[in-house]
């Protein structure tokens, strides 16, 4: 039987310290979790059936941003996620969840409910978004960068085809001022849409 060459204490030290460094560096860092914010429901609703119902896709995200880490650029064609601050949940979802609230309050003045296409019962349109680029710099700006359809499910016609290119200043050099920027520049991109909805579905 071969003998083992017994591994030298000095190799083992040297292969386990680093993790060991690691996990008890990380061990005391708390991982912040933070969500995108919708714009403020308005005060009052008008009383009555709703005057259109409007239904808005899941939003297509890249999958570079679409992770747990918030993402960053840190140059024009490199990109670092941050570890200790994440998305309370997936990117995806909070674009698709404020989407919908935010049409729905800017067009709660009008009657029309909106609703994700889960729920929605013979829409009037359908609002379809896909996100091209979400988002940016510490301490600076972020970009948004979307296409976005509205279609006419009843007639299968496509009522508007459009794009919209976003950025918003950030106010501080932390991720929640990030996210706040992103939030703002979600609620854009909900102005753009909700005008374009006001106008082809002749409401009120």
């Amino acid at each position: 039987m071969k003998k083992r060459t017994p591994v030298p204490w000095q190799l083992l030290i040297a292969c386990l310290l680093p993790a060991v460094l690691s996990g008890c560096l990380g061990a005391g860092r708390p991982t912040e979790f933070y969500a995108l914010t919708p714009l403020a429901p308005p005060a009052a609703v008008p009383a009555g059936a709703p005057s259109a119902v409007v239904a808005v896709l899941p939003a297509v995200v890249p999958a570079a941003i679409d992770r747990p880490q918030i993402v960053t650029r840190t140059g024009e064609n490199q990109l670092a996620l941050a570890e200790f601050n994440r998305w309370g949940g997936s990117l995806k979802e909070e674009v698709s969840r404020v989407l919908v609230e935010n049409l729905g309050a800017l067009l709660a003045e009008r009657r029309v409910k909106v609703m994700s296409d889960r729920l929605a019962l013979e829409p009037a349109c359908v609002v379809a978004v896909s996100v091209n680029r979400f988002d940016g710099r510490l301490g600076e700006r972020v970009w948004l960068n979307a296409d976005w359809t509205l279609r006419d499910p009843r007639q299968k016609k496509t009522l508007a085809v459009k794009s919209s290119a976003l950025q918003e200043s950030v106010t501080g050099p932390g991720y929640a001022e990030l996210v706040a920027a992103q939030s703002r520049a979600l609620a854009a991109l909900s102005r753009d849409i909700a005008a374009e909805l006001a106008a082809v579905l002749k409401t009120p």
